[in-house]
C-alpha cells in the first residue's frame, strides 16, 4: 500500500484533441449516431416514435430520482439475475463524474479514510483527493495481471476507514473484479461496516470473457450487500458521449437520499433530451444489437493491438485486458523503461498519435514508468491506421529515452 499522490500532466496532455490525427486516448466505444440507432432497433417504428424530439415536451416534472423509464430500464439491466433493484433504487446524473462526485460528496467527511484500487481513472482518484479525505491507494501489480490482492486491503484498513472504491472493468488497465474477489472483498467490508462504490462505466463490455464463466463477475450491487453503491454511465460502453448521463445505484436507501440531496445542492442534472435519448439507447429495442456491435469491435480492435505487441515484443509487453476499452503496454529498451511522456509526446508530434503516458497520470511515477495507456473503442479503419502510423515511429525507437535520462 502507499500514499497516493498524482503527478499533474505535463503541457502537451492539454493539447486540443484536434491536433492529433488518431486518437488513442478517448476511451468511449464508437460514438454512435440517433439515425444508426434506429437502424438497430429491433422495433424502429416504436424507436422514431420514442425520439421525435417534436413530440417532446420540455417540462421538469420528473421524480427527483430522474427519468422513470431510463431508471426502468437501467433496472432490468442490474436484475437480469436477481429481482432486488428497482428503479427507486437508481439515481440518474449528470454522467459519470458526476455520479462519483455526488456519492463521494454526500458519504464523506473530512477525517475519514478511504482506500481506492490503483489504478483507477485518474478523474476519480482526483476527485477523492479533492475532498480533504485522507486516501490509501490499493495497489494492482502488472505481476499478478493487474489484480489486487484483498489481504493487503485488510492490511490499509484503519479505525477512520469509512469507505472502499473499485472499478470494474478498470480504466486504465482493463481487467475486471471477479465474483470470487468480490465475495472476499465483500465479507472484509461487512466485517468492517464499510462502504463499497464501484465504478462499473465500462460494464458491459466483457470482450475477452464469456457469462458462462464461473468466475464471471456480477455487478457489485447483485451479491447481497446493502452498502455497495455502482455509478455507471452511457458514455463508454453504450457509445454516447456526448449524451452527458450518468447513474448511481444502491439498495440502501438512506444513502440513496443522502446521494439526491447532495445532487440538488452541488450538482446540475441531464437535460431531458439527454435522458430521452439513453433511455431508447438502453431499451430492450436497442440495447442487444447495441452491445453486440461495441463487443465486436472492441475484439477486433484488441486483435489488432495484440498484432501489434507481438510484433513488437522486442519493445513492448502487456497484460491483455479483460474487458472495458484501454490497455497498458510497457516500452522497455536494454531492459530499462522508457520516458513514457517523451514517448507520447514524440508519437503525437511525429506520428499524430494520441496517447496517455501512465507516469504522468496515475501518479508514482516510478511505478508507471514505461507504461503506455491505449484506448482500442474508436472504429477500427481508426485504429488499424493509428497502429500503422504507430510502426512506422518504431523504425526510430532508438532515439527514444530511457526513463532514468529524463
Amino acid at each position: 500500500m502507499s500514499d497516493s499522490s498524482a503527478a499533474k500532466p505535463p503541457e502537451w496532455y492539454r493539447w486540443q484533441r484536434s491536433s492529433a490525427k488518431y486518437d488513442l486516448f478517448s476511451s468511449g466505444v464508437s460514438p454512435i449516431s440517433i439515425a444508426e440507432l434506429l437502424e438497430i432497433s429491433e422495433n424502429k417504428q416504436v424507436s422514431q416514435q420514442q425520439l421525435a424530439l417534436d413530440k417532446v415536451r420540455l417540462d421538469d416534472d420528473e421524480s427527483p430520482l430522474g427519468h422513470a423509464q431510463l431508471r426502468k430500464n437501467l433496472a432490468s439491466l442490474y436484475s437480469a439475475r436477481s429481482a432486488g433493484v428497482t428503479h427507486e433504487n437508481i439515481l440518474i446524473t449528470n454522467a459519470a463524474a458526476s455520479a462519483n462526485y455526488t456519492t463521494l460528496s454526500a458519504i464523506l467527511s473530512q477525517g475519514d479514510h478511504v482506500i481506492h484500487q490503483h489504478p483507477i481513472d485518474n478523474v476519480l482518484s482526483d476527485t477523492l483527493k479533492s475532498l480533504g479525505v485522507e486516501v490509501t491507494a490499493w495497489e494492482a501489480k502488472p505481476a499478478k495481471k493487474w489484480q489486487a490482492d484483498v489481504q493487503d486491503l485488510k492490511d490499509a484498513i484503519k479505525e477512520t476507514t469509512k469507505l472502499v472504491v473499485i472499478q470494474s472493468p478498470c480504466d486504465p488497465t482493463g481487467t475486471v473484479v471477479s465474483k470470487s474477489q468480490l465475495e472476499d472483498m465483500i465479507e472484509v467490508a461487512q466485517e468492517k461496516g464499510l462502504i463499497i462504490l464501484a465504478d462499473e462505466s465500462y460494464r458491459p463490455l466483457f470482450h475477452s470473457l464469456s457469462p458462462s464463466d464461473e468466475d464471471f463477475p456480477p455487478s457489485a450491487i447483485n451479491m447481497g450487500y446493502r452498502k455497495v453503491i455502482v455509478t455507471g454511465t452511457v458514455n463508454h460502453a453504450y457509445s454516447l458521449p456526448g449524451v452527458k448521463v450518468g447513474w448511481i445505484a444502491c439498495k440502501n436507501a438512506d444513502i440513496l437520499e443522502a446521494c439526491q440531496r447532495t445532487q440538488s445542492r452541488i450538482a446540475s442534472s441531464p437535460s431531458r433530451l439527454d435522458e430521452i435519448v439513453a433511455a431508447e439507447a438502453l431499451s430492450d429495442r436497442c440495447i442487444h444489437a447495441l452491445l453486440s456491435r461495441n463487443i465486436r469491435l472492441c475484439q477486433t480492435n484488441l486483435e489488432l493491438l495484440q498484432g501489434f505487441v507481438d510484433e513488437h515484443s522486442w519493445a513492448v509487453s502487456w497484460v491483455k485486458p479483460q474487458a472495458g476499452t484501454t490497455a497498458m503496454l510497457k516500452f522497455h529498451k536494454m531492459g530499462k523503461p522508457v520516458d513514457d511522456v517523451a514517448f507520447c509526446a514524440a508519437l503525437l508530434k511525429n506520428a499524430g498519435v494520441f496517447l496517455c503516458p501512465a507516469s504522468a497520470t496515475y501518479g508514482d511515477s516510478q511505478s508507471y514508468r514505461g507504461y503506455v495507456r491505449v484506448a482500442f473503442g474508436a472504429p477500427t479503419s481508426h485504429v488499424k491506421a493509428a497502429l500503422a502510423a504507430w510502426t512506422s515511429v518504431m523504425e526510430d525507437y532508438e532515439s527514444v529515452p530511457t526513463a532514468s535520462q529524463r
